[in-house]
């Protein structure tokens, strides 16, 4: 597809991923709507982008991905602001710590976020409701497809949750419906989120010397992989826009270009 003069919502565009996806996004000349909760940063990322591509077209706003009103809003100003809405990227998501403290949350922004996201980006791009089609984007996890972490359970299981939620919503009967294709990039391990401690809340049911020894574990297996470069997922995302399609799961790893994966 000919992404020049397309436009773009990103969720959690202060993160490192999502700053990615703008980067990219705004080098193939895309326009964009940075959305985060991060007002601050947000503007700290636009004004840079505006340094690197000048003639660039975007702006950002407040979002809270579990605020159904915020959310639509920012969906709403889009489309006022650049007269369309071609592509809606769900990259807001946490990784949080405490498990049996903020479980709710986790669910909520990673999986509920998503959801919310689709619906309404099928709600004002889809062909039924005026609009010409587009994509969504679910940016999940490599994580998910591993056996080798054992931690952080609700983070794990909201992002599996998120590939199923777009193999099933993906189908081929309810794009003919909408003509709005769903697809799921899965980022490797980054150089910022491979770093993060790993902590003991983060396993449950389990304490005493095998949970040290399943936290060291966890934390050689991190530093003995080799780091992905936020540009190479920069690039897996134009690469799917140009040639996924719907429903489907894509990965991306070992800095190489993407690939199509069943499961």
């Amino acid at each position: 597809m000919g992404l020049e003069n397309q436009v773009a919502l990103v969720t959690g565009a202060a993160t490192e991923i999502g700053c990615a996806y703008v980067k990219y996004l705004l080098q193939n000349k895309v326009k964009v709507l940075l959305c985060d909760v991060d007002v601050n940063k947000c503007q700290v990322i636009l004004r840079k982008s505006l340094k690197e591509f000048p003639n660039s077209s975007l702006f950002s706003t407040k979002c809270d991905v579990t605020n159904e009103d915020e959310f639509e809003n920012a969906f709403k100003m889009c489309i006022k602001y650049f007269g369309r809405l071609d592509i809606v990227i769900n990259s807001a998501g946490v990784f949080d710590n405490s498990t049996e403290r903020r479980w709710s949350d986790t669910v909520n922004i990673n999986y509920g976020g998503v959801v919310r996201g689709t619906l309404l980006a099928i709600k004002y791009m889809g062909i039924p409701n005026g609009g010409s089609g587009g994509i969504v984007i679910q940016t999940s996890s490599l994580m998910v497809l591993s056996d080798s972490y054992h931690c952080s359970p609700m983070y794990l299981s909201t992002k599996k949750y998120m590939m199923e939620f777009t193999k099933s919503f993906g189908k081929k009967h309810h794009f003919s419906l909408h003509g709005v294709k769903i697809i799921t990039l899965c980022p490797e391990f980054t150089a910022v989120n491979c770093a993060r401690p790993v902590c003991k809340n983060e396993t449950m049911h389990q304490n005493g010397e095998r949970v040290d020894e399943e936290l060291e574990d966890s934390k050689t297996n991190q530093q003995n992989i080799e780091k992905q470069k936020l540009d190479n997922i920069g690039n897996a995302l134009i690469a799917i826009l140009d040639y996924g399609k719907t429903g489907e799961t894509w990965i991306v790893e070992d800095n190489k270009p993407p690939r199509l994966i069943e499961y």
